[in-house]
């Protein structure tokens, strides 16, 4: 949150009672805000929910945040990206019913698109 409240962007936590969606996020000028899901990793790739990625859920905004160490060049890295157009690569396990992953290579070309939550 902090991210996104030193770039000018309004932000507050959602209740802790809300499905599909962790923050709700928009512009001072703005009468409205989006709501956006947020997942946090350490690894290279982040564990996601199925149903994030079917009917009405395809049009939310999520925001990957990729936490590397603190001597790297990058240690946190942000990608914005809505749910539909990462879709095709969300990969299950065979046993795995309702998770997933979604992988760094996937959301790689979102990075840093910050005017995509106002879309």
């Amino acid at each position: 949150m902090g991210e996104l409240l030193r770039r000018g962007f309004d932000a507050q936590l959602a209740d802790r009672n809300t499905k599909g969606y962790d923050m709700l996020v928009g512009r001072a000028e703005s009468p409205s805000l989006r709501k956006v899901q947020v997942k946090t990793s350490r690894s290279s790739s982040w564990y996601v929910k199925l149903t994030s990625f079917e009917g009405k859920n395809l049009s939310l905004m999520t925001i990957y945040v990729r936490l590397g160490r603190v001597s790297s060049g990058k240690p946190t890295r942000y990608f914005m990206v809505r749910n539909r157009d990462v879709a095709k690569d969300v990969r299950r396990q065979k046993k795995w019913k309702k998770n997933a992953f979604m992988s760094l290579k996937a959301v790689e070309p979102y990075e840093n698109h910050w005017n995509a939550l106002l879309k």
